[in-house]
């Protein structure tokens, strides 16, 4: 019986390399699904600017997506997590551009202002 014991209680701890293997493996995934989820929220930020016309959240998507980025990269995904970082700068500089009205058929969200003042008198009304 102390035969038997001991084979399935080595079977069922297996060889530590593979516990190893499986930790590196879901460091991995787990970096690579955060890269993904940064690219995604990257370029989601972009897609609402162009479709909504303004530049509402642009600065949180962007600060996210870097943030999943730099996450994504510090947990093993190098490459994976350096373009992450690069999409979500480049969709935080399109959408600031886009709300200052320097991208072409968007406009500017602060630079539509009223024909007249509204606290301006007029000349002849003094």
């Amino acid at each position: 019986m102390s035969e038997r014991n001991a084979g399935s209680v080595s079977k069922r701890q297996g060889n530590p390399g593979d516990n190893q293997k499986r930790t590196e493996a879901a460091k991995s995934f787990l970096a690579s699904v955060l890269c993904l989820l940064g690219i995604v929220v990257a370029l989601g930020a972009v897609i609402s600017i162009i479709v909504a016309s303004g530049a509402f959240s642009i600065v949180s998507a962007g600060a996210i997506g870097i943030g999943l980025g730099v996450a994504g990269f510090f947990l093993g995904a190098n490459r994976f997590g350096t373009v992450t970082i690069v999409v979500s700068i480049a969709a935080l500089f399109f959408g600031l551009a886009a709300s200052q009205g320097l991208i072409p058929g968007l406009d500017g969200q602060d630079r539509t202002l009223p024909d007249q003042e509204p606290a301006a008198k007029s000349p002849d009304s003094s």
